[in-house]
């Protein structure tokens, strides 16, 4: 099992997208810029998948989740473009290689509706499903 070869790539691929704001990785301290947008990160796992009855490969399934996070009260459509170009980026069909797994996008990514936060901030969350398969 190679979990952090699986974030690595799919943080990669989000990286790979052209003029993102900062992004706020899991574990890293970050202090937002008053004003300016930024993304926020997290990987969410989902329990393996036995292949077989006994031992052996399992599927690894799981969600990135990238929120796209613009100051409130400067409108919603600059946040939902970027939302849709990060989305855009993960459309499937997509198979990434992650050590020794390969990363399949197979379904289209979400775009949830966006929300106002209690500290100035409107978020649009993204949610990327992926599987894991060992190679």
């Amino acid at each position: 099992m190679s979990i952090a070869a699986i974030e690595t790539a799919l943080e990669q691929k989000l990286l790979a997208i052209a003029d993102l704001p900062a992004i706020a990785w899991e574990d890293v301290s970050y202090v937002p810029t008053t004003g300016s947008p930024y993304l926020k990160v997290h990987h969410l796992h989902n329990s393996p998948r036995d292949l077989f009855m006994e031992r052996g490969p399992a599927e690894l399934p799981g969600i990135f989740q990238v929120s796209v996070i613009y100051p409130a009260g400067r409108g919603k459509v600059e946040a939902k473009r970027l939302a849709e170009r990060i989305a855009e980026a993960f459309a499937p069909v997509q198979m990434l290689p992650a050590g020794n797994h390969r990363v399949d996008l197979l379904g289209t990514p979400a775009i949830a509706s966006g929300f106002p936060d209690d500290e100035g901030w409107y978020v649009v969350p993204v949610s990327i499903s992926w599987q894991a398969f060992p190679v």
